[in-house]
């Protein structure tokens, strides 16, 4: 049977891809660069010049930091994603990546909140009586000690040990099952609560306010989210996000994190060049949890720079899905349980041992970025970073506006949440409802009716929601529509 013309161009299509991804992409060995990297929030020196001939090694600290990062990709052979229709979804594969790389961004903020910033993987979990019953040789029985009798699990695990199991049980928060909080069927629910059935692209919003609904409907992750909106970021909604219990009224900070996420586009077919500085600016800062975004068609995530180049893990990758197990047990037997019911293998599959960095220069100008703030202090620190930026691409602002109270609704794009920034490089608003079939939808060659703005938004924690300011306002708003696969 002979290729179609449609199949012919697509495979060309991605074979460009490919070859243009290969050549500007750096592989998995050190370019030998002096100079500073940052890695989430976290500064590492460069290569140091050597005169000895040998493999060009990333540096050791660096390295084990970015192989710690978790890593989410596309998926394959998992259960059916409800609400897809007469396509039964098992996989992911060629349209999951925004939603994949949204996973990484909140995984990595989970792991920084649960384990700290410190922990790295090892290359085998530790071993001690609280994974590996051994037999009981204390010195009272030494001398007859009856054999093949385990010690049961202690009850005092190490510290080591404790942070895997809070390691592994948190994976599972991702993995692909219905039952998994932060799973791509939970997550593809709520992108159908915004209009974004199964199978079709996520835009930076969607993927942001579905973190927002899945980690709002698992409190026992211990997080708060906020989103911007329109570019600016309300204190009063942060302190509610902070505090476990509604309370109104609220003007400090409480007891739990919160994930800040910041829809932005910064330029059309590319990132404005005036934006680079601060793009690297905001991957060094301590609050940084990295940036979902990258080329046209596809997304990445972003977790540091060195120079001009920021490193990346891709979702690109299609793996096995791992099915859950012991999910019913005490919490002594479940920690024991979970900690060791995945292999190293399957562990592993959870992150990268190849470092990957491209050209700012490339960088979509459609991303989501997030911050975590854990608490007050770090709050406080942000908003100073914030006010020190010597180019403004959002702001912070103690609270919302008062809008009239009066009904304004009548306006059809009502009810879909958007953030987004003000471009300095045009003036055109971009229709967040392009046609998702678009070769770049992204871009502001709209017509003037596609082109008007739209001003629909959701601030999670407000008492009196946010309603449409009316089409006559000038920011821009980001795009929702993504190019197919």
């Amino acid at each position: 049977m002979h290729n179609t013309p449609s199949k012919t161009a697509s495979s060309k299509s991605s074979f460009y891809e490919k070859a243009v991804r290969y050549i500007l992409d750096s592989d998995a060995s050190s370019d030998q660069s002096e100079e500073e990297i940052y890695l989430l929030g976290l500064s590492y020196d460069g290569s140091r010049t050597s005169t000895e001939p040998e493999q060009p090694q990333w540096p050791a600290q660096f390295y084990s930091d970015f192989r710690s990062r978790i890593w989410c990709t596309y998926r394959k052979d998992f259960e059916p994603i409800q609400g897809g229709g007469s396509q039964q979804w098992t996989s992911d594969t060629g349209w999951g990546c925004m939603i994949r790389t949204g996973q990484s961004l909140l995984a990595n903020s989970l792991q920084t909140v649960h384990v700290g910033r410190d922990w790295r993987r090892t290359t085998s979990p530790p071993r001690a009586s609280f994974f590996l019953p051994t037999p009981n040789s204390s010195p009272k029985n030494t001398h007859r000690r009856k054999p093949s009798i385990p010690s049961p699990p202690s009850l005092a695990p190490t510290e080591d040990t404790e942070d895997h199991a809070t390691y592994v049980r948190l994976l599972t928060w991702f993995f692909d099952s219905p039952k998994a909080p932060f799973s791509i069927h939970r997550l593809c629910l709520s992108g159908q609560e915004l209009g974004t059935h199964v199978g079709e692209w996520f835009g930076p919003s969607v993927a942001a306010h579905a973190i927002a609904s899945a980690v709002k409907s698992y409190p026992a992750c211990g997080l708060g989210v906020s989103l911007a909106v329109d570019g600016v970021f309300y204190q009063s909604s942060i302190f509610e996000a902070s505090n476990p219990a509604e309370n109104d009224g609220i003007c400090s900070w409480g007891a739990r994190p919160v994930l800040l996420l910041l829809g932005l586009r910064l330029g059309l077919d590319g990132v404005n060049p005036i934006y680079f500085s601060t793009i690297k600016q905001l991957l060094s800062w301590p609050q940084s949890a990295g940036i979902a975004g990258g080329r046209p068609s596809s997304s990445l995530y972003f977790v540091g720079s060195q120079g001009d180049n920021l490193f990346y893990l891709d979702p690109h990758h299609t793996r096995s899905a791992i099915p859950l197990r012991s999910d019913t047990m005490d919490p002594v037997a479940q920690s024991h349980a979970t900690a060791t019911a995945y292999s190293p293998t399957e562990l592993h599959s959870y992150h990268c041992d190849k470092v990957r960095k491209m050209p700012i220069s490339s960088l979509d100008p459609s991303m989501l970025v997030g911050f975590l703030v854990q608490d007050g202090q770090s709050w406080t620190d942000f908003r100073r970073r914030v006010s020190e930026l010597p180019r403004a691409i959002f702001s912070v602002q103690d609270e919302p506006p008062a809008w009239p109270t009066g009904d304004l609704s009548g306006d059809e794009d009502d009810g879909l949440a958007l953030e987004s920034v003000t471009s300095t490089s045009s003036q055109d608003a971009v229709n967040p409802n392009s046609d998702t079939s678009s070769s770049n939808p992204l871009s502001s060659k709209d017509t003037p009716s596609n082109s008007k703005a739209r001003s629909s938004f959701i601030m999670e924690g407000l008492r009196n929601k946010l309603r449409s300011f009316g089409r006559s306002r000038t920011s821009l708003s980001m795009g929702e529509g993504e190019p197919s696969k």
